[in-house]
């Protein structure tokens, strides 16, 4: 099973639900957007996973995936597509206490994804979520682009080049 830094192992089994963590993946097998798209998910549930531990304990970690499952149908990795179940989940089990828990876990998902936390008034769970996966989706796509070599460089300084011989 992998392991994170600090020694934590990635995979693991909350209650009746298995987790493991995201294959490795080519980009033949899965697309681009595919690929960011697991990755925001998956910084996602680490930040809710550490959310939880950190203000409840691990085992209430674990019995809040397990009721999830089993009442509402709602496994741990299904979290990322049922995102609006869970955050109503959040809101009936802790009523005003939800809004500490959501910003605790958009505070954990900042950091795993590299990003500073700001606090945005009238900003909800949903917006703050929206902006962090099309910021993320942005800089891959940068960083996808300044990776590929340029072509257009070097032709035209052929082009140049060969202009000024003359």
């Amino acid at each position: 099973m992998a392991r994170a830094a600090n020694g934590d192992s990635l995979g693991g089994s909350y209650g009746n639900v298995r987790i493991e963590p995201l294959p490795e993946a080519s980009r033949n097998e899965i697309s681009n957007s595919a690929l960011r798209s697991n990755k925001f998910d998956y910084a996602l549930l680490e930040s809710i996973d550490d959310a939880l531990a950190d203000l409840l304990g691990r085992r209430s970690r674990d019995q809040i995936y397990d009721h999830l499952a089993t009442r509402y149908g709602c496994g741990r990795d299904e979290i990322p597509i049922k995102v609006y179940e869970f955050h109503e989940f959040l809101e009936k089990v802790f009523s005003s206490g939800a809004k500490t828990v959501c910003r605790t876990i958009i505070r954990r998902l900042c950091a795993k994804l590299g990003y500073e936390f700001v606090s945005i008034p009238d900003f909800e769970f949903f917006d703050y979520l929206a902006v962090l996966r099309a910021k993320l989706e942005r800089d891959e796509e940068s960083r996808e682009r300044a990776s590929q070599p340029s072509f257009i460089g070097p032709w035209l300084r052929r082009i140049r080049g060969a202009n000024s011989v003359q």
